[in-house]
């Protein structure tokens, strides 16, 4: 069996579902788990853990915890989502102008 390359493995990872939206929704800045539930609502709260934790072993995402007296854990873009950034704010808004055209042809 052939040996799978590492690119194979990030571009699985990030084909992944949610892997976009996680990202797309922590390129703004570093948001809190609850505050990735309200930007994701349709992803389970199992689910979502498991995607940020897969985010997180492979560099996509950091995960941080504020110092007390809050016991807050906080997700930002890690060194590779940060490098991904240029091609989110892209993506976001394809994103934006599909959803703008598909909304006038319904019309």
């Amino acid at each position: 069996m052939k040996p799978r390359r590492i690119e194979d493995e990030v571009f699985q990872h990030l084909s992944g579902r949610w892997a976009l939206q996680i990202l797309l929704s922590l390129s703004n800045g570093p948001l809190r788990f609850i505050d990735l539930r309200r930007a994701i609502p349709t992803v389970s709260a199992n689910t979502l853990t498991t995607r940020l934790r897969e985010l997180e072993a492979i560099g996509f995402v950091e995960r941080r915890q504020l110092p007390p007296p809050t016991s807050i854990q906080v997700y930002d873009l890690g060194e590779f989502g940060r490098g991904l950034r240029p091609t989110l704010e892209h993506l976001a808004l394809w994103k934006a102008d599909l959803c703008c055209s598909a909304f006038a042809l319904r019309r």
